[in-house]
């Protein structure tokens, strides 16, 4: 009789204790574009040459995605940064840092830019792509524009 009521027990708290939502958050459909007059963001499924890259390797904790920013308004200008966020359900305001690229004299940004794999956490609600540019040949003023793809379960 101990048994069965040490189990019951033991049952109902595993229940209690275990998270009852646990359908990842995913983009559907893809890919999927946004768009303004001076830029193009699509997200799509990740396209590394090296076919292992391309998966997660734990699935239940993050899917992979590829990144393509081209630039479909004024030719006369460069990028600066392009940045990667996820936002997470509990932190509606804070968006968590994916990657940053900048321009250096190493890794010049042309006027599009191409991330072939980068993870995304299941639980993400959302995923924020910033883009900054300049005008070529001017160091004064930048300009940035922010897509927001939101996630589905």
């Amino acid at each position: 009789m101990k048994k069965i009521a040490v189990f019951l027990l033991f049952f109902i708290l595993s229940t209690m204790v275990m998270p009852k939502d646990s359908e990842a958050n995913v983009l559907e459909n893809l890919p999927r574009t946004l768009e303004t007059k001076q830029w193009k963001v699509t997200v799509g499924k990740p396209d590394h040459s090296d076919q292992k890259l391309n998966k997660s390797i734990r699935p239940a904790l993050y899917n992979v995605y590829s990144l393509d920013i081209k630039n479909i308004g004024n030719e006369n200008i460069e990028l600066v940064r392009v940045e990667g966020y996820k936002n997470l359900p509990k932190s509606a305001s804070t968006f968590y840092e994916l990657f940053t690229v900048e321009n250096d004299e190493d890794k010049l940004l042309e006027p599009s830019f191409h991330h072939s794999n980068f993870p995304l956490d299941i639980k993400a609600t959302a995923l924020m792509v910033s883009v900054t540019w300049k005008h070529k040949n001017s160091d004064q003023r930048k300009f940035k524009e922010q897509f927001i793809f939101q996630l589905s379960k």
